[in-house]
C-alpha cells in the first residue's frame, strides 16, 4: 500500500510538470490572499485542523464520536451536519479559509515591521519540520500536503511570535509595564497555607462520632495554638509549617496498619507501626520522635519525648529555630534519653504555601446568551475553602476552620497578602513574566491581527476548492498521528 502511495505521488508529480488538465491543472494554489498564493498544501493542513474544530463543536453540541472508528464514519455524520446555519463541509472549507488568511497576515506583518528570523530559528524550524514529517509524514502524503507546506507554516509560527514580541515583549511598541502585570497577577491569584484533617480513617471510611470528636478537638487545639502567634506573621506561619507536619504524622499513625501481637497469657496486644501520639498537660497532640531522627523546626515549638523505660514524658520549648535529636544511650541498666536543643534567629520559609488561580465563570445571563454549559470548575482544596479565600473581605493572617463542603474533611486555612511574594527574587521570574504578560494580551493581539487578515482581499480558486474535498481527509489517521506524537513526546510507551 505504501509503494502504491508513493507511485501515486510521483504519478501526480509528473502529470503537474507538463499541466495535463485532468492531474489537477490550476489547483496547485487554493487561494490568493493580498496576491499572496497561498498553495493547496498549506489550505489542507489547515482544513485539518478545521475538521477537528468541526468535530469540537458537533461534539459540544451532543454528537457522539467516542465509538467511530473509521474516516468513512466520520464523513458520514459529516455529511448530515450542520454547523452555525451552514452544511460541515462549507463550515471547514471557511474555517480553513480563515487561517489562511491568518497565515498571510502574518506574513505581511512580518515584513512590514521588518523583523527577521535568527540563524538559531531557522534551524529550530529546520529541525521541527522534520520531526513533524517523521511523526505525519504518512498523513500527510496522502491528504496532499507537501513537506514545503508543513516548514512554511512551522517558520508562519516563529514570524508570528517575533511579531508579537515586537508589540508585547520587552521593550515593544504597545509599552507592556511591569506594574501593570503585577497588578493582575495579584488581582488574579490567591496565596493560602492550610491544614488538611479528613474526618476518615485509613481505608477512607468516615469515622465513627469519636473519632470524628477527636479529629475536632484536634482541630480547636491547633486553632489555639495558632492564636497565640498572632504577632508575627513568620511565628504564625512557622507554627503552621509545625502544625501541618505533626497533622501528618498523625494522620500516617491512624492509616497505616497495625501490628498485632499476643503476650504470654495469649492476651492480644495491638502495637502502633508508627510515631506514638501524645498529649501535654495543655491538652496539645504531640508526637514521639523515634531514636535518632533529627527534626528541625522554626516556630515556637513543643517536642513531648517519652522514656523507652517507664513512659515519662520531658517536655522542650522555645521560640526559635530549633533542632532536636533524640538519641538512646545506656549505662549498667539505665536507659536515658538527650534532647539537643540549637537556636538560631528566626526566619520564615514558604513551606506548604498555596498559589491558587482565581476562578472565572460565566454568569447565568452570560451561559444563556451564549447558549452553551459550562463545566463545574474544580476547587482547590475545596469550594468552601476556595470560597473563603477568594473573599475579598476575608482578612489577612487570621486562620479559620472550614469544613468542607461534603463534612468530611476539617480545614484551618490561613490567607496571605500575595504582593508580598511578587518580586524578582521570588515568584516574579522571567517565566512569569512572559506567563502572564500571555494571558493580559493574547486576546488583544489576536483580535488585531483577525482584524488586520479580514481587511485583505480574498479570492478562491473554486476549481481546488472542489478539487480538494475537505471530508475526504483521513481524519482518523490523523488523530493516530497525534497520538503516536504524544506517546514519543511524553513517553507514555
Amino acid at each position: 500500500m505504501k509503494l502504491l502511495k508513493k507511485a501515486a505521488a510521483a504519478l501526480l508529480a509528473v502529470c503537474t510538470a507538463f499541466t495535463c488538465a485532468s492531474c489537477g491543472e490550476n489547483t496547485a494554489n487554493a487561494m490568493t490572499v493580498d496576491g499572496y498564493d497561498v498553495r493547496a498544501g498549506i489550505y489542507l493542513y489547515y482544513a485539518t485542523s478545521a475538521y477537528t474544530e468541526a468535530m469540537s463543536v458537533l461534539r459540544d453540541g451532543g454528537q457522539n464520536f467516542d465509538d467511530v472508528k473509521e474516516t468513512k464514519e466520520i464523513k458520514k455524520i459529516m455529511k448530515d451536519a450542520t454547523i452555525d446555519n451552514v452544511d460541515a463541509e462549507t463550515w471547514i472549507q471557511n474555517k480553513a479559509a480563515e487561517h489562511c488568511a491568518d497565515f498571510v497576515e502574518v506574513e505581511r506583518e512580518f515584513d512590514a515591521l521588518g523583523l527577521k528570523l535568527s540563524g538559531e530559528q531557522l534551524a529550530a524550524i529546520k529541525n521541527e519540520t522534520a520531526s513533524n514529517m517523521s511523526y505525519y509524514g504518512d498523513f500527510y502524503e496522502s491528504a496532499g500536503i507537501g513537506e514545503q507546506s508543513v516548514r512554511d507554516i512551522v517558520e508562519n509560527n516563529y514570524k508570528q511570535n517575533a511579531i508579537w514580541e515586537a508589540y508585547y515583549g520587552e521593550g515593544g511598541s504597545v509599552g507592556v509595564k511591569d506594574e501593570d502585570m503585577q497588578d493582575y497577577y495579584a488581582e488574579n491569584h490567591l496565596r493560602l497555607k492550610y491544614i488538611e484533617m479528613p474526618l476518615k480513617d485509613g481505608e477512607g471510611n468516615l469515622l465513627k462520632a469519636d473519632g470524628k470528636k477527636k479529629i475536632e478537638k484536634m482541630a480547636d487545639d491547633f486553632m489555639k495554638r495558632l492564636a497565640k502567634k498572632n504577632g508575627s506573621e513568620a511565628e504564625l506561619m512557622n507554627e503552621m509549617d509545625f502544625l501541618i507536619d505533626e497533622n501528618a504524622n498523625y494522620q500516617t499513625s491512624i492509616s497505616e496498619a497495625a501490628v498485632t501481637t499476643t503476650d504470654d497469657e495469649g492476651n492480644t496486644i495491638t502495637t502502633a507501626t508508627t510515631a506514638k501520639i501524645t498529649t501535654n498537660e495543655k491538652g496539645e497532640t504531640d508526637t514521639t520522635p523515634a531514636e535518632g531522627d533529627e527534626t528541625t523546626t522554626e516556630a515556637t515549638v513543643t517536642t513531648t519525648t517519652a522514656d523507652a523505660a517507664d513512659g515519662d514524658t520531658t517536655e522542650t520549648t522555645t521560640t526559635v529555630e530549633v533542632t532536636t535529636e533524640t538519641t538512646g544511650t545506656t549505662t549498667g541498666t539505665d536507659e536515658t534519653e538527650t534532647t539537643t536543643t540549637e537556636a538560631t534567629t528566626l526566619t520564615y520559609v514558604f513551606d506548604h504555601e498555596r498559589t491558587l488561580q482565581v476562578s472565572t465563570t460565566a454568569t447565568k445571563k452570560e451561559e444563556q446568551e451564549a447558549d452553551t454549559t459550562t463545566t463545574e470548575p474544580y476547587y482547590t482544596p475545596c469550594k468552601a475553602v476556595y470560597d473563603w479565600v477568594a473573599d475579598p473581605d476575608t482578612p489577612l493572617l487570621k486562620p479559620e476552620k472550614i469544613v468542607s463542603d461534603d463534612e468530611e474533611t476539617i480545614y484551618i486555612v490561613v490567607k496571605m497578602d500575595i504582593r508580598e511574594r511578587i518580586n524578582e527574587d521570588d515568584i516574579w521570574t522571567e517565566s512569569t513574566r512572559e506567563s502572564v504578560r500571555t494571558e493580559m494580551y493574547t486576546d488583544e493581539f489576536q483580535d488585531m491581527m483577525r482584524e488586520k487578515a479580514d481587511a485583505l482581499s480574498v479570492k478562491r480558486n473554486e476549481k481546488a476548492f472542489k478539487r480538494y474535498k475537505v471530508l475526504d481527509i483521513d481524519i482518523i489517521g490523523y488523530q493516530n498521528a497525534l497520538m503516536s506524537y504524544y506517546y514519543s513526546m511524553y513517553n507514555m510507551g
